[in-house]
């Protein structure tokens, strides 16, 4: 750098942030926090996803169930002992 460029860069003042603007930042973040988790724990008590898991697993079992004993019943034709 040129000693010109060098002098003038030296004479600018330190950069520190406006006071009344980072405290506007923070309300803005706090609040968009605070919306966050109302949304979260507001989600978490209606649970629908709770409500689906519980239709399905004993569809599932039943399902499962039904699958294991026509297998058995195949096997059981295919050696010849029904």
């Amino acid at each position: 750098m040129s000693e010109r460029l060098s002098q003038l860069l030296a004479e600018l003042p330190a950069a520190a942030p406006d006071p009344v603007r980072s405290e506007r930042i923070r309300m803005r973040c706090r609040a968009h926090l605070v919306r966050q988790a109302s949304r979260a724990s507001a989600a978490r008590l209606t649970a629908p996803r709770d409500r689906t898991v519980q239709a399905w697993q004993p569809l599932v079992a039943v399902l499962g169930i039904a699958y294991l004993a026509e297998a058995i019943v195949q096997a059981l034709q295919v050696y010849g002992v029904h």
